[in-house]
């Protein structure tokens, strides 16, 4: 059974459809934590761009070091100061991936700072559903296929 657990393995994705030469920016709770080795088993190069929020106000310490009460504002202001991080860094960014589980509700403040999409686990996981249940499309009762000509295709 397939198990759609990382919201990383989006990257090569993300990356396929960026201009040449802009990269997926991945932010993560601890930096430290994502070795080259979890990058390489997801399918992303070693050399990804990469930032963490260790050491903010909030985000690591309420998700990682399991706080029990956070500001919504202050995990928000973590997220951006990461990807401001990473983008003075790393200038080739052109999206960001979101690692942590716990970052998904906190990532509107991400795209509305810097206008870049901004991918996530939630964002995986609706892609990945949308392959187990596709969309049902109603089907017009006047539209049969026997009816259809490629030649009608551009009318």
């Amino acid at each position: 059974m397939p198990v759609a657990a990382s919201a990383i393995l989006q990257v090569p994705w993300v990356e396929a459809l960026l201009p040449a030469g802009r990269r997926a920016g991945i932010i993560t709770a601890d930096s430290s934590n994502l070795t080259p080795a979890h990058l390489v088993a997801t399918g992303v190069a070693p050399d990804a761009p990469i930032a963490g929020t260790e050491g903010g106000r909030a985000l690591t310490r309420t998700f990682t070091d399991k706080e029990s009460e956070y500001d919504w504002a202050d995990c928000e202001a973590d997220l951006v100061d990461a990807g401001r991080r990473l983008l003075e860094e790393r200038p080739e960014v052109g999206a960001f991936v979101l690692e942590c589980t716990n970052m998904p509700p906190f990532g509107t403040a991400l795209a509305d700072a810097f206008g870049l999409p901004v991918y996530d686990v939630y964002t995986m996981i609706n892609w990945f559903q949308m392959g187990l249940r596709p969309t049902r499309f109603q089907r017009h009762a006047h539209v049969q296929a026997a009816d259809w000509q490629p030649n009608q295709a551009a009318e």
